[in-house]
Order: C-alpha cells, then structure tokens, then sequence
C-alpha cells in the first residue's frame, strides 16, 4: 500500500536537491567564519579590480587634462591622496554591504538546510516504522504456519 505523507516527503526532498544541491548543500561544509572569511575575501578582491578598472577608464578619458594639470607635485601629491581615500571609501563600504549580505544568505541557507534535514529525518521515522510493520507481519506469518 502507498504511505502518502511518504510520497510527498520523498518529492519535496528531491525537488530541494535538484534545485538547492549546489549551492546551498555545498554551504554546508562550511562554519559560518570560513564562509564569512571566504566570501568577503573575495569581495575585496572584486572591489579592488573594479576600482582599479574605473580608475584605468578615468585616466584613459581624462588623461590630456590630467597629464597637463599635474605639472606641479602639490596636485600630484592631491590626486593620489584623494584617490587613496576614494579607494578606502568604497571598500569599506562595499565590504559592509557584502557582510550583511553574505550573512543574510547563509543565515537562509541554514533554515533551509535545518528543514532539509528534518524532513530526512522524519521520512527516516517512515521508513523505520514501515520496516518494523513488515518484520511483525513476517514473524507472525511465520507463527501460524
């Protein structure tokens, strides 16, 4: 006889493994400072090229101005200083934003996983109680023959 309630649990576990497999099961591996470390070292590795790209772009559209304006070192000594504090001004904020975001997302991926796991359990119980139920009717068969 089908079990139902086995059935659904059956297709929502393998409808959450096929959709959230990859990246929320390998998630999992990781303790929430690794993840925490992992990602916001790569933050700052996506800021710093994204800067260092704008900075490029700048210079390469303003750079007849920018070349004739730095004819004295005090402008000169001026613009890196500004474009070190724009440098550290963007990666603290975008290194902000990236922690509440990428805790945000792991926090989520823990529910997720903490249900995942329930329901594994739970089908687990199913599974145990229908083998019990198999076992009494063979050990009874067995009596009365």
């Amino acid at each position: 006889m089908l079990n139902n309630e086995k059935i659904i649990l059956m297709t929502k576990l393998s409808l959450y493994e096929q959709k959230n497999q990859k990246k929320e099961i390998k998630t999992s591996k990781y303790f929430r400072g690794d993840y925490m470390s992992l990602k916001m070292l790569k933050s700052f590795l996506c800021i710093t090229v994204a800067y260092l790209l704008c900075l490029v772009l700048w210079f390469m559209y303003k750079s007849d101005k920018v070349i004739s304006s730095l004819t004295t070192t005090g402008r000169l000594t001026a613009l890196i200083i500004m474009l070190v504090i724009l440098y550290i001004v963007s990666v603290v904020l975008y290194m902000i934003f990236s922690y509440a975001f990428f805790s945000h997302k792991f926090r989520n991926i823990r529910k997720h996983l903490k249900e995942y796991n329930g329901d594994l359990k739970t089908l687990h119980r199913i599974q145990e109680l229908e083998y019990d139920a198999i076992i009494d009717e063979l050990g009874e068969g067995g009596d009365e023959e």
